[in-house]
């Protein structure tokens, strides 16, 4: 589906990202520049040594961020510059390896079913139930206006930021510019320790390899728009993008949109401001995810299919329809 700039929206409302200072290239990010391990770092250098883009992936970044389409305002060479001079240098490696690991897929899927089991606790489905209870009102809006069955709104909030609990505190700009900058070193380095701890190098199996390079280029190709996204947005909001934080996937908000997706982002409350840290434009946000990107049907084959729109994981689909019909069933039997 193709993406429609947030400036493109009927209503044109502002869209509020929190944490973030006024002034686009004015103030320092005041972030501790610790040194990475392994000597990874985001800066001008790393970004553009020998003052020429690293590699082809940061030329495509240049070249949408000066493009006069897409959402927000064009970014001019100097200013991308500008913002790697003064970003902090910080590059998560841990997560890097992680994300960039042959073993990736089945970490993410065993993450998965570990959250199954912990949303699945009466802590949550209680957290769940009261929830249901206090939006009541806002909940049944959205129901109504996107055709979304509240259970499944309240079942993504819960699996994407735990009820706002958790948002990430990731620096955003960071987190893409580390995936367009060191991919293949974390995949290195992860290789290296699978083999230190006795396994064997998994590219050495041709479809593995054949994977991996399709999954970074789907990697490469969120962060690129990721990023593009981001500070183009900033700027014409005139806030300082190196201070916008978020999850590890550069997601932000209780809904944990990434950039590119805001223009999905609804206004629930009607107040010509959408602020993913707001419950009300969280929940319409979602519902209008999940109906427009998604394509929600009332069908289980419909409904499953939206919400891997969000996630692509099937044990994903599974836990949020697990947890929405738990917490159902107890809001209905109060």
């Amino acid at each position: 589906m193709k993406d429609n700039p947030l400036s493109h929206s009927k209503n044109r409302v502002a869209f509020v990202v929190r944490g973030l200072v006024p002034a686009w290239v004015m103030f320092a990010c005041l972030v501790c520049r610790s040194q990475n391990s392994n000597g990874w770092e985001v800066t001008l250098k790393t970004a553009f040594p020998n003052d020429k883009p690293a590699n082809p992936y940061i030329q495509k970044v240049i070249e949408e961020l000066g493009s006069p389409s897409g959402s927000g305002k064009p970014v001019i060479l100097e200013e991308f510059k500008q913002l790697c001079r003064r970003a902090s240098p910080i590059v998560y490696e841990d997560q890097l390896i992680k994300y960039a690991t042959p073993k990736s897929k089945e970490i993410q899927k065993k993450e998965h079913e570990d959250y199954t089991a912990v949303f699945l606790k009466e802590k949550r489905v209680a957290q769940g139930v009261k929830f249901l209870k206090e939006k009541e009102t806002i909940l049944e809006r959205a129901e109504r206006q996107y055709g979304i069955p509240r259970k499944d709104i309240v079942a993504i909030l819960m699996w994407e930021s735990g009820l706002g609990e958790f948002t990430g505190d990731y620096l955003v700009f960071n987190i893409f510019m580390a995936q367009l900058l060191f991919l293949e070193k974390a995949q290195k380095a992860s290789i290296e320790q699978i083999m230190k701890e006795g396994g064997n190098n998994p590219l050495l199996d041709a479809a593995i390899q054949k994977r991996e390079a399709k999954r970074f280029g789907s990697i490469r190709d969120i962060a690129i728009k990721g990023v593009v996204a981001l500070l183009r947005q900033c700027k014409e909001k005139n806030v300082d993008p190196l201070t916008q934080k978020g999850s590890w996937g550069g997601a932000i908000g209780y809904v944990q949109f990434l950039p590119y997706r805001f223009y999905l982002a609804a206004d629930g409350d009607k107040d010509g401001n959408i602020d993913l840290s707001s419950w009300p434009d969280a929940i319409f946000s979602v519902a209008n995810y999940l109906k427009e990107f998604g394509q929600y049907g009332r069908t289980n084959a419909k409904r499953r299919k939206a919400i891997y729109s969000y996630n692509h994981s099937n044990t994903y689909v599974d836990g949020v329809i697990q947890y929405a019909e738990k917490i159902w069933g107890r809001y209905n039997n109060h």
